[in-house]
């Protein structure tokens, strides 16, 4: 008897924080493998290119929230 395959997860982009953690990976096997180190350089310029792309994000979405509790308190002020 076959199963049904579980539905996959849906994708959810990494955050700034996990990409860090993997940066301090990427470094702890880069510097125990010398040789093989150029090896890694691509991973690690796109891991930096996400963790900016993250950051940013974070960042937007941190301006967003702020403003709209700007909003709500001025709203909540002219209905007092």
């Amino acid at each position: 008897m076959l199963r049904k395959p579980k539905p996959a997860k849906p994708y959810r982009p990494p955050d700034a924080a996990e990409i860090e953690r993997f940066l301090d990976y990427m470094a702890g096997l880069m510097t125990r493998n010398p040789r093989e180190a150029h090896l890694m350089l691509p991973i690690w310029r796109a891991l930096e290119r996400e963790l900016k792309k993250a950051q940013e994000a974070e960042d937007i979405l941190a301006a967003a929230r702020a403003r709209l509790t700007r909003s709500m308190d001025r709203t909540a002020a002219q209905s007092s």
